[in-house]
């Protein structure tokens, strides 16, 4: 799929604007560092197959696709339900060219599924009320995918399980990312973005702001990622050992750095990755970035 975005840059400066959000939101995510198990500019992680130059060549490619789905959502005369299906075909166009320029690495999946409904979501407020507020686009984002999600949840239990969220949904009981969307990003709305916005407002050093924020993530989210690589024990110990840190103050604290690489060295030997939380961290971001300019 070519999205021949100069176009946009003429005919719909909405969608551009969007979708550019939802780009540097991603950039903003992977340069976070030092975060454990996860790729940043300072190691890897425990991710082997990739860096952050991967992560930034992946974001840059994924652009255009959120500029589509902001545009789909502006310009599309259709239900909220119907927008959610048609954006769904350019998620997989967009993962499909995100598979092709990392060598079938996956850096974003989840973040084109998320990133993808509120682009969607934020053009159709626009379209809809001429502005974007934050219960507009929380009601925009339940519309559309509540039913749809809710219905392919029960058929869930009757076919196969193909991806890591499907199997642990499978084994565990877990719903992922998808029962995320379908309570409405509670962890996002309730817990990370009130912890962003206290600290862009307090005028903190934004990458501890920002690594605040994943360690509130990491306290409270049935992380997919940690389940499909560990079980649920490990899960539940990440979730333990981040709502201790962030009681402690240890990301403001002078000695930070080292105990988050200290930390970063534990997960990466016991192959332990918050990558569903470092989704919900850009999406925090892209949140931040669409409401508060």
């Amino acid at each position: 799929m070519i999205i021949n975005q100069e176009a946009y840059s003429i005919n719909d400066t909405v969608a551009v604007n969007i979708g550019t959000k939802a780009w540097c939101a991603l950039l903003e995510e992977v340069y976070t560092t030092p975060k454990p198990g996860l790729v940043d500019l300072h190691s890897s992680g425990a991710h082997i197959d990739m860096d952050f130059h991967t992560f930034e060549k992946s974001a840059w490619t994924l652009k255009p696709y959120f500029i589509q789905m902001a545009y789909q959502g502006y310009n599309l005369n259709c239900s909220a339900e119907e927008l959610f299906v048609q954006i769904r075909k350019t998620g997989v166009a967009a993962e499909q060219d995100m598979y092709r320029v990392t060598n079938s690495v996956n850096t974003h999946k989840g973040s084109i599924f998320t990133l993808g409904i509120f682009c969607a979501a934020a053009g159709h407020c626009i379209a809809k009320y001429g502005k974007i507020t934050q219960e507009s686009l929380q009601n925009t984002q339940q519309e559309m995918t509540v039913r749809i999600l809710k219905q392919e949840m029960e058929q869930l239990k009757e076919k196969k399980a193909v991806s890591h969220g499907e199997k642990n949904y499978k084994n565990y009981g877990t719903t992922g990312i998808r029962g995320e969307a379908i309570k409405g990003y509670p962890t996002v709305w309730k817990y990370a973005l009130p912890v962003l916005r206290q600290g862009i407002r307090e005028h903190r050093d934004f990458n501890r702001v920002k690594l605040e924020t994943l360690f509130v993530l990491m306290s409270r989210t049935e992380d997919s990622n940690i389940l499909a690589r560990q079980n649920p024990e490990v899960l539940l110990q990440v979730q333990r050992k981040a709502a201790e840190l962030l009681k402690k103050g240890m990301v403001y604290a002078e000695d930070a750095w080292q105990k988050l690489l200290d930390l970063d060295v534990e997960y990466t030997r016991k192959n332990i990755s918050p990558g569903g939380c470092a989704d919900l961290l850009a999406t925090s971001l892209f949140l931040e970035l669409l409401l508060n300019e």
